[in-house]
């Protein structure tokens, strides 16, 4: 067995072009701090009267509501390196040698909105298509080795293949008379970084889902529905016939492991129609909407996620010594 790692920053992988609903942004696991019930969940969405629609043709540089309740990517890289300094300096004092597995460098936008609706670089697109530079790739690791049963335990606090390694389920057991602690040397580590859990600390459960719902209500708000009938229509003026620009994203069709002529057309012309109808403007000021009314009735549990996250932070930059 090797030891569980809550997906990090590095975690959510955008895996461009195949499936859209990923253009969102990050679905990262939940923090310690999404105990909190959210309103967002099994609520009928009221759709915002949006008045004020800007003039776009990307969002790489503009912010959604709900940013400062999110872990950056830099954030969340952070609390890694320091969950991994805190897990090897527990082995150490077990007497195990042990170093934490290096994260695999994976693909990330260089903003959360950079392709959160898409293409919109027409060039690049002529390029690349409908997936980014350097995300088509899936990055391969060797496997790493298993470990020996004694280290594992220490490690994860235990060796049952029914309980999740690092939780705190995994409780109890001994070391050559030495309490393990709950959910080993990764759970001590993320309960001093204030990201214990059944799900280890990523962002919270409340934050997250405000920030994939307000993508996904977006596509259902008039303003937007009107503005992809005006896309489909150009996009059908240049030979392609997709309802939205979600719909052109995913075809399966540009599933290969580069960019075809016939995609890089296709993905030139979703930039294009994006630009002249303004798609990105009216699909971005919706989106925002949907967030400040999602965040309207959770303030007070915002509030204490932004708490948590300066703490976290502040805990990992204290053990990496910054």
């Amino acid at each position: 067995m090797t030891p569980f790692r809550a997906a990090d920053h590095s975690k959510a992988v955008l895996v461009l072009g195949t499936a859209a609903v990923l253009l969102a942004g990050a679905c990262s696991p939940s923090s310690p701090s999404s105990s909190r019930p959210s309103d967002t969940k099994n609520a009928t969405v009221v759709m915002p009267v949006v008045s004020a629609v800007p003039r776009l043709v990307t969002a790489a540089d503009r912010s959604l509501p709900i940013s400062p309740y999110l872990l950056s990517g830099k954030q969340s890289d952070q609390l890694a390196a320091a969950e991994a300094e805190l897990t090897e300096r527990c082995m150490t004092r077990f007497g195990f040698r042990y170093k934490s597995p290096v994260p695999t460098a994976v693909f990330r936008p260089r903003t959360p909105t950079q392709f959160r609706y898409g293409v919109t670089d027409a060039a690049q697109a002529a390029v690349n298509g409908f997936a980014p530079a350097g995300s088509r790739t899936v990055p391969t690791t060797a496997k790493p080795p298993s470990l020996p049963a004694t280290t594992t335990l220490v490690l994860t606090g235990t060796n049952d293949p029914h309980v999740k390694p690092g939780s705190t389920a995994a409780s109890g057991r001994l070391y050559h008379g030495r309490k393990i602690p709950a959910g080993g040397c990764v759970g001590e580590a993320r309960t001093r970084l204030l990201s214990a859990g059944p799900e280890a600390g990523g962002d919270a459960e409340l934050s997250n889902d405000i920030n994939v719902d307000s993508f996904e209500s977006s596509r259902e708000h008039p303003l937007v529905r009107a503005v992809f009938a005006k896309w489909s229509q150009c996009m059908r003026a240049r030979g392609f016939s997709y309802s939205d620009p979600l719909a052109a994203t995913s075809d399966s069709a540009w599933r290969t492991k580069t960019a075809s002529a016939k995609e890089r057309a296709a993905a030139v012309a979703d930039a294009e129609c994006k630009k002249r109808n303004n798609v990105v403007g009216v699909w971005y000021a919706v989106d925002a909407a949907l967030q400040r009314q999602a965040m309207a009735k959770n303030r007070a549990a915002l509030v204490e996620i932004r708490k948590a996250i300066a703490a976290r932070v502040e805990r990992a930059a204290a053990v990496l010594g910054e």
